[in-house]
């Protein structure tokens, strides 16, 4: 059974020795270094953990094994429970919403993650489950997977504007019209939830209206 779309908590990364270092405890370190605003680079993730680079390559391919690992050890904390007997919009509405909390909640983790080619079955589970959603919505099979990049590219999008100004537009530079809607706009985390309800809305919209047309 997958868990419900919230993290786990779980304490600071202990200084292991060679003998405790283990893939999960890379993954952890490297989350809490790039989180830190630090580039992500072998030698200050082995400074970190109290060892050798040399050992870091016993459990990790280089930094784009740091990167899996960073992977395998979020990705699990953010599975989500489906009903069963939910339809192809419920299922995509709550596969996409963990899917961004999990990187509006690391944002600074989310531009390594993306450079790195997926095969983490968590991962592709979720890849898999909106294939099939878009598949019973009847989408045509052509359009499929570029449907998949164009929900991916707006989660990360709404994840990453997590770490815009609080207001991105400043009312004293904008039109009369600009400045009015500027005045009564949320800001902060209230804006970007905003944002992401406002944008999963408009794509499940388009699908549908895909959906139909093809018909």
């Amino acid at each position: 059974m997958h868990r419900h779309c919230a993290a786990t908590g779980e304490g600071d990364v202990a200084r292991p020795t060679t003998a405790r270092l283990s893939r999960e405890i890379i993954g952890r370190a490297a989350i809490e270094l790039a989180e830190s605003g630090r580039e992500l680079q072998l030698v200050p993730l082995a400074k970190r953990l109290g060892v050798s680079v040399s050992s870091l390559y016993h459990h990790v391919d280089g930094r784009d094994g740091v990167i899996r690992a960073m992977r395998e050890v979020l990705v699990p904390r953010y599975l989500v429970d489906v009903p069963a007997g939910s339809g192809w919009e419920q299922r995509i509405r709550l596969e996409v919403e963990c899917t961004w909390r999990m990187y509006a909640d690391h944002p600074r983790v989310l531009q390594y993650m993306v450079t790195s080619v997926i095969d983490e079955p968590d991962v592709m589970r979720f890849y898999n489950a909106l294939a099939d959603a878009l598949a019973e919505a009847g989408l045509p099979a052509g359009e499929l997977l570029t449907t998949i990049e164009v929900i991916d590219a707006f989660t990360f999008g709404a994840a990453l504007d997590t770490l815009s100004p609080d207001s991105i537009l400043d009312a004293a530079s904008a039109g009369e019209v600009l400045s009015g809607l500027l005045a009564k706009h949320p800001a902060g985390a209230e804006r970007n939830r905003r944002l992401f309800d406002r944008g999963l809305d408009l794509l499940l919209a388009g699908i549908a209206a895909r959906v139909g047309a093809s018909r």
